[in-house]
C-alpha cells in the first residue's frame, strides 16, 4: 500500500462497520504524524440528522482504553469491521459531513484537522459507490429484508445507502423523498403477487411524525432472482394518535427484578461493558445492551427496538431491573448471573415479571422510586 499523506497526518488504514442501511457507521482509521507517533481517529456518523456526531482523536494510545472506546463509540452498531481505501473513508466522510456541517463544531479536537479535512476531495464513481455500499451491508436474507432496509431508508432521507439494493443504482436518487427525515418504528409486509419475474409486495410503514406518528402504505418490486428493488411508490397515509400507535407496537416485556447489595457491583458493571449504550435518568442509570448484528431488520414485521437485547437500570434506591422482550435472552441473562455467583454476592433476587405492554421506559420516566410502587399507582 502506497503511503497516503495529508497536510498533518500520513494514512495507513481504515475500517468501517457494515451497517450503512441503518444509517449510521462507525469508523476506525490509523495514521502516524509528523513526529512518527501511532495516531487512531474514531469517528461515529449519521447520514440522517447529526452528520459526524462523534470523533475521537487518539496519540500513542493506551491499547485497552482504545479498544474500550472503540466498543463504545460503535459496539452498538450490531456490525463488523470491513477494510476501506483512504478514497473510501473521505467520501464516508465527507458525506457525512453534508449532512450537518456544523456536527463537528461540537468536538474541540476536530479544528486542529478540519484545514486537512476540507482539502480532501470526494472522487468515487457511482460504481465504486456501489461496490462499497455493497461491503457495508451485511447478507441479505431474503425481499423482506431488502424492503425493511429500502423503506427505512427512504423515511430518513438517505437514498445514496440505497445504492445497492436497487437493480440500477441511480433509482436511489429518484425516490420519492419525505420533506424531512423521520424514523421507522414498524413494517409489516405482505406479499400482493408475482408475474413477469416480479413479486410486488405491500408494506405497512409505521413512522414518528411531528410528535405523532403515520401509517404510510408503500408497494414495492422485487426481482426475486437478484433480490433487487425494480421500484417502490408510496399510496395511502393516515395520521395516528399515540394511543392507536401503541395498539401497533405492543408486545410482551419481561423483567427480572433484583436489590444490589453490592455498591461497587454497578460500577464494575459499566467498566465490564463499555459497548453498553448509557443513559442517564433522574432515578437512575440505564444501560442499553444491543443484538451483536441487525438481523432484525430481516423479520416480519420490523419493529425498531427489535435491536435491543437487554435493558439494565440501576435505581438511586438500589434496584436493578433486567428487561428484554425475549425470554430466551432474560434466561441467558440469568444462567450468567447464575455463573457469576451474582446473586450470591452481589445481587438479591427479588421476583421475575411479564408485562403485555412495555413498562420499563414508563417506570423510569414515571417519578417513582421502585418499580413496584409505579405498578401499585
Amino acid at each position: 500500500m502506497h503511503a497516503i499523506k495529508t497536510a498533518k497526518l500520513t494514512f495507513e488504514y481504515a475500517e468501517a462497520t457494515n451497517t450503512r442501511l441503518m444509517g449510521v457507521v462507525g469508523v476506525v482509521s490509523h495514521w502516524h504524524d509528523e513526529a512518527g507517533r501511532k495516531v487512531i481517529q474514531i469517528y461515529h456518523l449519521d447520514y440522517e440528522v447529526y452528520g459526524i456526531d462523534g470523533f475521537y482523536h487518539l496519540t500513542e494510545p493506551i491499547k485497552k482504553e482504545c479498544e474500550d472506546l472503540i466498543l463504545g463509540v460503535t459496539g452498538g452498531l450490531g456490525g463488523e469491521f470491513v477494510p476501506i481505501s483512504f478514497r473510501e473513508l473521505v467520501y464516508l466522510l465527507k458525506s457525512a459531513y453534508e449532512v450537518d456541517p456544523n456536527s463537528v463544531e461540537s468536538h474541540v479536537d476536530f479544528d486542529a484537522y478540519m484545514e486537512m479535512f476540507m482539502s480532501w476531495r470526494d472522487d468515487l464513481s457511482t460504481e465504486e459507490k456501489v461496490a462499497l455500499m455493497l461491503r457495508l451491508t451485511p447478507p441479505l436474507e431474503n425481499a423482506v429484508h431488502v424492503i425493511n432496509y429500502l423503506i427505512m431508508r427512504f423515511v430518513g432521507r438517505d437514498p445514496a445507502s440505497t445504492l445497492a439494493l436497487w437493480d440500477v443504482p441511480e433509482k436511489a436518487f429518484h425516490m420519492p423523498l419525505l420533506d424531512e427525515p423521520y424514523t421507522l418504528i414498524k413494517n409489516q409486509v405482505t406479499l400482493l403477487n408475482r408475474k413477469g419475474g416480479t413479486d410486488v409486495y405491500r408494506a405497512e410503514a409505521l413512522i414518528d411524525f411531528e410528535h405523532k406518528y403515520k401509517l404510510v402504505v408503500f408497494e414495492v418490486s422485487i426481482n426475486p432472482k437478484t433480490r433487487k428493488a425494480t421500484a417502490l411508490s408510496s399510496s395511502e397515509t393516515l395520521v395516528m394518535s399515540s394511543i392507536e400507535a401503541a395498539f401497533n407496537l405492543n408486545k410482551p416485556e419481561f423483567m427480572i427484578i433484583t436489590h444490589v447489595r453490592d455498591e461497587f457491583f454497578e460500577r464494575r458493571f459499566s467498566e465490564n461493558n463499555p459497548e453498553m449504550m448509557k443513559q442517564r435518568y433522574a432515578g437512575g442509570q440505564l444501560y442499553i445492551e444491543f443484538n451483536p448484528n441487525n438481523r432484525h431488520v430481516a423479520q416480519n414485521p420490523y419493529y425498531l427496538n427489535g435491536d435491543i437485547y437487554a435493558m439494565y437500570f440501576f435505581s438511586d434506591v438500589g434496584q436493578l431491573i433486567i428487561a428484554s422482550f425475549d425470554k430466551q435472552h432474560l434466561e441467558a441473562i440469568d444462567h450468567t448471573l447464575v455463573e457469576e455467583n451474582a446473586y450470591a454476592d452481589s445481587l438479591h433476587f427479588v421476583c421475575e415479571l411479564k408485562t403485555d405492554d412495555p413498562i420499563l421506559y414508563a417506570y423510569i420516566n414515571s417519578g417513582f422510586d421502585s418499580i413496584f410502587d409505579y405498578l401499585n399507582q
